[in-house]
This record gives structure tokens, C-alpha cells and sequence, in this order.
């Protein structure tokens, strides 16, 4: 049986941001020093209860790769519907790298409409359908980006796009 602790960062207390961050680092370092087998890191934007502390799991992870030596690293979870699938891509085979290989990549739609709709109108919570595609061709380019030669030089990014979902079909 293998033991990943869910780091939770909601400032429940309204501690200084700073003393939050701190005592994160501690448990994670404390985590890897214990043995556990994996530390896990939100993503929240726009928390209504002015709380939420951690808008991104790969920086947090980024300063877990940089002060543990074992402990695998995850994100609970990206919300990819939110971000440029090309440069989320980059970011998490970037993490991979600093880490040794410890990044286990949790991905999501997203739960809270007030996120999405700041975050990515078009990943609006209200058309489950609508955001799914997103989710899926976000996932899809996500997925040729880490495994086939994939390297867009055009300026255009939708033409890009285009040809990386359906190919040379223009």
C-alpha cells in the first residue's frame, strides 16, 4: 500500500499568505522525510471565501522537486479546460525533468463555475457538453505534445490547433 498526502493549502485560519506557504513546505518536507509516497496540490482561483492559496500545482510542485529527494510529486488537479494545452504541456514535462521523473499528473475540468468563467469563458461549468469537448481536445493536444515529434512554429495557433486535432485537412 503506498501513502500520497492531499495538500490542502485553504486558509481556513486567514493566516498571513507567507506562514501558509511556509508550513506547506514543511509538511511536504516532512512527507519526504517520512517516506510517504506522494504529496498532491490543488488548483483554486477566485475561492468566495477568500481562502484559497494555491491558483498553481506545478509552482508548488516546482519548490517540492527543489527540497525533497524521493517523494513522488502530483497535482490535484490541473485544471486543463483553463490553460493553453501547448504551454501546460511544456510546464509539466519541465516539472518532470527538474523533478528526476517524480510528477504524477492529476488533470480535471473544473468544479466551480466562478473559476471557469474568469478563468476560460469557454470552459463555462453551465454547458457540461461544451466544456467535456474542451476537456477532451485540451487533453488530446496535451497528449501529442508529450509524445509525438510536436513542434508548432506557425505564428497562426488555431491553424496549429487545427492540425494537431484533425491533421492536414485544410
Amino acid at each position: 500500500m503506498k501513502f500520497g498526502y492531499f495538500c490542502n493549502t485553504t486558509n481556513w485560519d486567514h493566516k498571513p499568505y507567507n506562514q501558509l506557504l511556509n508550513e506547506t513546505k514543511e509538511i511536504t518536507t516532512f512527507c519526504d522525510e517520512n517516506n510517504w509516497n506522494s504529496i498532491w496540490y490543488t488548483e483554486h482561483h477566485f475561492n468566495h471565501e477568500g481562502m484559497e492559496s494555491c491558483t498553481n500545482p506545478l509552482m508548488m510542485g516546482v519548490d517540492a522537486a527543489a527540497r525533497t529527494k524521493q517523494i513522488r510529486i502530483g497535482q490535484a488537479c490541473n485544471v486543463i479546460t483553463f490553460h493553453n494545452p501547448i504551454r501546460l504541456a511544456e510546464d509539466i514535462a519541465l516539472l518532470d525533468q527538474l523533478s528526476n521523473g517524480r510528477v504524477d499528473v492529476g488533470i480535471g475540468r473544473g468544479i466551480y463555475g466562478r473559476e471557469a468563467i474568469n478563468m476560460n469563458k469557454e470552459a463555462d461549468l453551465n454547458d457540461q457538453a461544451k466544456n467535456f469537448r474542451l476537456f477532451d481536445e485540451t487533453l488530446t493536444i496535451m497528449k501529442k505534445a508529450w509524445t509525438e515529434n510536436f513542434l508548432p512554429t506557425m505564428v497562426n495557433f488555431i491553424l496549429t490547433l487545427h492540425l494537431v486535432l484533425f491533421g492536414n485537412t485544410i
